[in-house]
């Protein structure tokens, strides 16, 4: 468990600060990362910054049963900062700090609090969003808008409810996007077009145009990968060979699971925001406390 953060945030007077009359030298962190750690208590958060520049910080911890990082909020959270669950501080140090200073169990024992400041009250909101989805199958997001008008949600090219963009395998032939698109063609770049009809083949549910769907031509291994199913009379796999005679054909089912890159950005902003002892050097209440982005890999069972 993440036992200093805890003790951080309990310790509200510490022996090292200033006992008051001190001005706030700096509070730049516009050009500061957001970083972000899970506390030691359940749905504790911890959001801060670091200035290296001259050794200074502000963090935000709060308890919030409603935050994720990797879930979007339809509305924004809203807290009231106080002295007990959603605390902002501002410190400054006689030595540098790295994030293992709120993130770590054991802090160092050289580090000293020249000054620190608390949000005695104060507006929280925060706010989760999706910036960025994409099935990263080797086509850019902006070339799988099929119809051209601009809406990614509405390219759905084999019918399964899931946009091209967030598709890894765009005809449902069990067969992924990024495996179909070489094309063997010495200085060409062009996706792959087996029967050579205009239609690549992985927007194609029927690569050789023989009549039998990709998927279906799984018929010698039955694994729902049809391309370890290879004819002996011409080496290649069934479903690229419009002249083999298959031995059967089966109805098989999109299998493949599908991930999406999912980039999910966290915007913390502080509103009416009083420290004690005064706001020096901080006359403006109301700032951004900035913005955080994770990327996550999201799976959907294909069916």
């Amino acid at each position: 468990m993440k036992k200093l953060i805890f003790l951080i945030f309990c310790a509200l007077t510490i022996s090292s600060c200033d006992d008051g009359d001190v001005i706030i030298t700096s509070f730049e962190f516009d050009d500061v990362d957001l970083e972000f750690c899970k506390g030691a208590l359940e749905h504790e958060f911890v959001f801060f910054k670091i200035n290296k520049t001259i050794d200074e910080s502000i963090s935000l911890r709060f308890v919030n049963d409603q935050f994720s990082d990797t879930i979007v909020t339809e509305t924004p959270i809203l807290l009231d900062l106080d002295t007990d669950n959603n605390i902002l501080l501002y410190r400054s140090f006689t030595s540098p700090i790295t994030n293992d200073y709120y993130c770590s169990n054991i802090p160092s024992s050289s580090i000293s609090i020249v000054e620190e400041r608390i949000g005695t009250s104060g507006k929280v909101e925060i706010q989760t969003k999706i910036i960025e989805e994409d099935d990263d199958d080797g086509i850019p997001k902006e070339q799988e808008d099929i119809n051209g008008n601009g809406n990614y949600e509405d390219d759905d090219t084999d019918g399964d409810g899931i946009p091209n963009y967030k598709d890894q395998d765009d005809d449902n032939d069990n067969i992924l996007t990024s495996v179909e698109l070489p094309n063997e063609i010495p200085d060409n770049d062009d996706p792959r077009d087996t029967d050579k009809d205009g239609i690549p083949d992985y927007l194609e549910a029927d690569d050789d145009n023989d009549g039998i769907l990709t998927r279906n031509e799984d018929i010698v291994e039955e694994n729902g990968n049809p391309r370890d199913d290879i004819n002996p009379d011409s080496g290649i796999p069934y479903y690229l060979d419009a002249e083999a005679t298959n031995p059967k054909v089966i109805d098989v089912a999109p299998s493949l699971d599908n991930n999406v890159k999912t980039t999910f950005r966290t915007t913390i902003s502080v509103n009416q925001l009083i420290f004690n002892n005064g706001n020096q050097n901080f006359e403006n209440g109301n700032f951004s406390f900035g913005e955080k982005d994770v990327t996550i890999t999201k799976t959907t069972k294909i069916e």
